[in-house]
């Protein structure tokens, strides 16, 4: 499990340009019961995250970050068959300097102590931005609380070094092959591809989690439902796409979540 970063991730923020606007992906899973002694003795973990949350929108000055998106995660689609997360956020911050200068204050250490309550496990991810945050995320609208209404699914990828042969991109880099995938899917119609990207960055550095974990690619993409999701993927027009994702990908994560935040 993973709570808190070590002295060599952390060093890993100085390799990212200090003066470019960064996102964080948090990826939470809650404490069943808060640790005790936290200032949050009593509560759920998800509540003890909560008042986490609350403590920092109160700092004001002390906390320079944007929380752009919220989503409840539901499931891990791909990934390990024990990897599950309750949450997650992406928060926007002007630098990496703004987000150091933030965890060094006193103010900050003092509301922290509510996630140390809150969190069995997590991830921290820094990313850039590829695709400014525009009209699809803003528009983007949360359904109803069932399985039924609109989805998003979260898409963690790593490239390989050397893509795949025989997957119709032979000769191309794994992220060439990836670009080549979203192209061939953005150029579907709306039934053959219902989704909409609604963000995209560049992952930069894992700074919570495990060490060789790394990812290369951020994305949101949402969907009216999940059933339109798995009547995508099982479609023959998607396969004429998919084989460029066989060929760049060689790790990922897909995570369904329900919008929370920002509402519609």
């Amino acid at each position: 499990m993973y709570v808190t970063r070590t002295d060599d991730q952390w060093a890993l923020l100085e390799q990212v340009d200090p003066t470019v606007p960064i996102v964080m992906l948090n990826l939470i899973r809650f404490r069943e019961r808060a640790l005790d002694g936290c200032d949050c003795d009593g509560m759920t973990g998800e509540e003890a995250y909560a008042e986490y949350g609350r403590r920092l929108r109160a700092l004001a000055a002390e906390f320079p970050g944007t929380a752009f998106w919220v989503g409840e995660a539901k499931n891990t689609f791909i990934g390990p068959d024990d990897e599950r997360w309750d949450l997650v956020l992406l928060v926007g911050y002007d630098s990496v300097s703004t987000f150091r200068n933030m965890l060094a204050t006193d103010a900050y250490q003092a509301a922290a102590i509510a996630r140390t309550a809150a969190v069995l496990d997590s991830r921290l991810v820094l990313a850039t931005e590829d695709i400014h945050i525009g009209d699809a995320m803003k528009l983007w609208a949360r359904g109803g609380d069932d399985d039924e209404g609109p989805i998003v699914m979260l898409n963690l990828i790593q490239y390989r070094d050397t893509v795949l042969e025989g997957h119709t991109c032979d000769g191309m880099t794994g992220e060439d092959a990836y670009d080549e995938y979203l192209s061939r899917l953005e150029g579907m119609n709306d039934h053959d591809f219902p989704g909409t990207v609604i963000w995209n960055g560049d992952a930069r550095a894992t700074i919570i989690g495990p060490v060789e974990e790394r990812w290369d690619r951020l994305l949101l993409i949402g969907y009216p439902s999940l059933d339109e999701f798995r009547r995508m993927a099982g479609s023959k027009a998607y396969q004429t796409a998919a084989p460029a994702r066989t060929a760049a990908v060689g790790d990922s994560r897909l995570i369904l979540m329900h919008q929370r935040f920002p509402r519609p």
